[in-house]
């Protein structure tokens, strides 16, 4: 849920309530402001009043003051010192990055420990992603909006855009899943470096494919270090596989399954030296295929 960052010194609105009220506001709406700026709940009626009229007021006066709006999303999970430190940073490079749109996401919002700080510009054009000081600049180009990896992070960001609601149209499909689990598991065993990634690209398909909601960042490194701590991260992985794949209900690609097993025992015996690991694959084709046909 995003949070939109109006500040708003109380003690000086109210000072200054003959000269706005009814100017600008009117006495209803001066005491919604304060009732929704002392953290009182509001009804229903009352919150669409605000975002439809009053909202839209303090936008334009922030727009006449020159203050940048930024919203907020996910915010229970940001530390308090990393939360102000973004904003100083977001509104530098919107100044920098002028009309674009420009968020902060990472462990930098979260964790006491980070690498660096990463910044996501959204521009027409793709461009070379650089590092500048701490800040590591990721270009998208705007069709990142419709895709699983930005459903993700925009669940914990910082955005000096407000981000509106745009349906993703990346679809994960059961091949494409099937496929990655593959390269996961080969992976792990030749290329432990890009594991993580993989591995994170793995578990976003898998939520998407079971159905179950897209994980934030946060949510997303705490499943990707627990995984890759254990001994054998390939149960694990296998159980997720299996899991989504049984709740996606495609049956027709389940049974094709059969056929991949078929061929990976063909292969086995002839990287006999290889063989543990193309069971660890078939393994997971087995269970999909016990539950789930």
């Amino acid at each position: 849920m995003r949070k939109l960052e109006f500040e708003l010194d109380l003690e000086h609105f109210r000072k200054i309530k003959d000269e706005i009220v009814p100017t600008i506001f009117t006495e209803h709406q001066f005491d919604l402001i304060q009732k929704r700026f002392t953290n009182k709940i509001l009804t229903d009626s009352e919150k669409n009043e605000f975002s439809r009229t009053i909202s839209k007021k303090m936008k334009a006066i922030r727009y006449i003051e020159n203050k940048e709006e930024l919203f907020i999303y996910g915010g229970e999970k940001i530390r308090n010192d990393r939360l102000i430190a973004a904003k100083k940073y977001l509104k530098n490079l919107s100044r920098k990055f002028k009309n674009k749109h420009i968020l902060i996401s990472g462990s930098f919002l979260y964790n006491e420990r980070y690498n660096d700080i990463d910044v996501f510009v959204i521009s027409k054009y793709d461009k070379e992603d650089y590092n500048q000081d701490n800040l590591h600049i990721n270009y998208l180009t705007e069709d990142v909006y419709s895709s699983l990896f930005f459903e993700s992070l925009r669940k914990l960001c910082i955005s000096n855009k407000e981000l509106l609601f745009s349906e993703t149209k990346e679809k994960a499909n059961i091949d494409t899943f099937i496929s990655l689990y593959q390269e996961l598991f080969n992976d792990l065993k030749e290329n432990p470096k890009l594991a993580k990634q993989t591995l994170r690209e793995f578990l976003i398909q898998s939520s998407f494919i079971g159905k179950t909601p897209i994980p934030d960042s946060f949510e997303l490194k705490t499943q990707v270090d627990s995984i890759l701590k254990l001994k054998r991260p390939e149960e694990l992985i296998k159980n997720i596989f299996v899991k989504s794949v049984v709740l996606s209900k495609e049956h027709n690609k389940i049974k094709a399954m059969k056929g991949m097993i078929d061929s990976y025992k063909d292969i086995m015996k002839e990287y006999k030296q290889h063989k543990s690991y193309y069971l660890g694959i078939i393994r997971g084709f087995e269970e999909v295929i016990a539950i789930g046909c």
